[in-house]
């Protein structure tokens, strides 16, 4: 209930620092392509955003 709140009211770089706080070990064992559909975003927008 708390992750749908959340995908529907923060910007996606908001989620994509909130789960970089709480679990930055995920980025390095999960593929990118399965981090971007759990954040509701595309792999494009979650290469752009950690780009940047």
């Amino acid at each position: 209930m708390e992750r749908e709140q959340d995908i529907l009211t923060s910007s996606p770089l908001e989620r994509y620092k909130r789960v970089l706080k709480r679990s930055p070990q995920v980025f390095q064992e999960i593929p990118d392509k399965y981090i971007a559909s759990y954040l509701r975003m595309t792999p494009e927008t979650l290469s752009r955003i950690k780009k940047s």
